[in-house]
């Protein structure tokens, strides 16, 4: 009886906010569509006095054209909506055109827009319909209690297991309510969140939702409007809390053994709980099955990482794979594995995919495996083709600067490129692969065809070192990260001191005309081989396409490409690899 008070007595104050907030503004809808099927950015913009703010920001992508958004318009402030025109670059978005629109709201309590961007050129582009917007909605709104600052909300969707943001509000210091209407089309579970917490809903197109919140927290202290979906997922989130709660303290205030002995306790209580949901909602029954089966093995993932970076000093957040695990882990989660397409529906589901791949691995020959070994065990840990792509597509992300050259990439990667169906996965693929498919053109063509100047003014030709082995340096005295490779390189020329069968060769990229900054610099860092001077990059750098530097390639002793990206110096056991299998091939 006491909590229900409380809560009540939360209710009617977060209300009472929410009418003082009214009485200062009235709510303005603005929806729309844009004419073309890209990459948007929506915001909407206040300002007051000499004081601008954002109020909210929406994003589109190619596959949703139509928008929606809801706010507290004050009669003092102005408004405008920028809009910009997104397009993907290498690894995100990236702006390509912008226009901005100013919004007289004076007597109105809503806009539908037209979008047209191609006339953004000409000053224009937006066009007031007289009609309102044609399509579903949903509305959540309520009010925060403890928010003494403001609050960047986010309401996010799910795609291909991984969350991206479709509208955020931005409240001001002291306001406690929020509103957000997007449209929607597909039911489904999506997500409120903040830079602190996450939460769950289940929306289906036209549902209205009114909710109290831990600012905080994002604990639903109490819900004026709810479907049954959600009232599961409340009760879910009460349930799960006390591992929740575990998860956010630092490092220092718990460790494996006191989560353990909360997390295994509430097994079977969890598993009880899951097994007796059945709403009226057969679509939301089975996606909540593996939602909580999803959350429950990623709050004992997330902890064995979590608690793997204690042993592994400040930078350990970094680290993405597991050591010593405990056998109760282990086989819990390989019980209780999930492999199930449902995980793209869930904004974990990648990750987990990831992490419970990494679980496979042996971890007494994780260190001494190649990347493609590493790969190999992980594709294998699932059945499900369909899971293998989106697998394959995070090692790509995590393996993308890893990989030196078209052969490591062929060697980790070519193997598995039937899994590449999907279009996201694909672009990714061929992302990376592009990076080194012109190095095809060179591998196994000769290395004659060039000749340079050394320190005396003698001309050299790689036909010169026929016979032997020859690893080529690219550099040049402006370069920093060539300079930060120099002491490594020493070390590396030091492992082969007196073997004949190698040569380390030297090609500066600076101009003819700063030749004596080059030889200061041979002298100053005691370069040693053979060094020769590139005017520019006129003869050598723009043949071979040396658009970034450092750069080290590799001859073979019969004078062809055998490498024409090997790995830096830095990593010198890997750079050592390379070269030993050339100096051990026969003629």
């Amino acid at each position: 009886m006491r909590n229900f008070i409380k809560s009540l007595a939360l209710v009617l104050l977060c209300i009472a906010a929410a009418v003082n907030a009214s009485a200062q503004s009235r709510l303005v809808t603005i929806t729309g569509s844009f004419t073309q099927k890209k990459y948007y950015e929506i915001t909407i913009g206040g300002k007051s006095g000499d004081k601008g703010f954002r109020v909210v920001q929406y994003n589109n992508d190619p596959g949703n054209t139509t928008f929606s958004m809801v706010f507290p318009a004050n009669a003092d402030v102005t408004y405008q909506l920028k809009v910009r025109v997104m397009k993907m670059g290498h690894r995100r978005l990236e702006p390509e055109a912008e226009a901005t629109y100013p919004l007289n709201l004076t007597g109105k309590n809503s806009l539908n827009l037209t979008i047209d961007p191609a006339l953004f050129a000409q000053k224009s582009g937006f066009k007031i319909e007289k009609l309102p917007a044609k399509f579903s909605t949903v509305s959540i709104s309520g009010a925060f209690n403890n928010a003494k600052f403001g609050v960047d909300l986010t309401f996010e969707k799910v795609v291909e297991g991984r969350l991206e943001p479709v509208q955020t509000i931005f409240t001001k210091v002291g306001d406690s309510v929020f509103n957000i209407l997007v449209p929607l089309e597909k039911e489904g579970l999506y997500y409120l969140t903040t830079m602190g917490w996450k939460k769950q809903v289940y929306l289906k197109p036209n549902d209205q939702l009114q909710l109290v919140l831990d600012n905080r927290t994002g604990a639903q202290i109490s819900a004026a409007k709810s479907t049954e979906e959600n009232n599961v997922l409340q009760k879910w989130e009460e349930l799960k809390s006390p591992l929740t709660e575990m998860l956010k303290k630092a490092n220092k205030q718990t460790n494996l053994e006191s989560f353990t002995t909360v997390y295994q306790p509430l097994q079977p209580t969890i598993k009880a709980f899951v097994q007796q949901v059945k709403t009226k909602n057969a679509k939301f029954n089975a996606l909540f099955k593996t939602a909580a089966q999803l959350d429950n093995n990623m709050a004992a993932l997330n902890m064995l990482l979590k608690t793997n970076s204690v042993n592994r000093g400040s930078f350990s957040s970094m680290y993405k794979e597991f050591v010593n695990v405990p056998d109760y882990y282990k086989q819990t989660l390989k019980a209780n594995t999930i492999n199930s397409a449902d995980l793209l529906k869930l904004g974990e589901g990648d990750n987990y995919i990831n992490l419970n791949a990494k679980l496979s691995l042996d971890e007494s020959k994780a260190k001494e495996m190649t990347d493609a070994e590493k790969v190999k065990v992980l594709m294998n840990s699932t059945p499900n083709d369909t899971l293998k792509a989106y697998l394959l597509k995070s090692q790509l992300n995590e393996l993308e600067f890893n990989v030196s050259n078209y052969t490591e990439f062929r060697d980790v990667f070519l193997p598995y490129k039937k899994y590449t169906k999907v279009p996201s996965v694909k672009a990714k693929y061929d992302g990376v692969s592009g990076m080194y498919a012109a190095d095809t053109a060179y591998l196994g063509k000769s290395a004659y065809d060039f000749t340079l100047p050394d320190a005396n003014g003698k001309m050299v030709n790689m036909k010169d070192f026929k016979g032997k082995v020859v690893l080529v340096d690219v550099w040049a005295t402006w370069c920093g990260p060539c300079k930060a490779q120099m002491p490594f390189l020493k070390e590396v020329e030091e492992l082969y001191k007196g073997n004949d069968s190698i040569v380390f060769v030297g090609i500066s990229l600076d101009a003819a005309k700063d030749k004596e900054k080059w030889m200061n610099m041979i002298h100053e860092k005691q370069l040693e081989g053979v060094q020769l001077l590139d005017d520019f990059g006129r003869t050598f750098g723009r043949k071979y396409k040396m658009n970034a530097i450092p750069r080290f390639l590799l001859i073979d002793k019969k004078g062809n490409w055998a490498e024409v990206r090997c790995p830096l110096p830095e990593s010198k056991e890997k750079l050592k690899k390379y070269i030993d299998r050339e100096l051990n091939r026969n003629i």
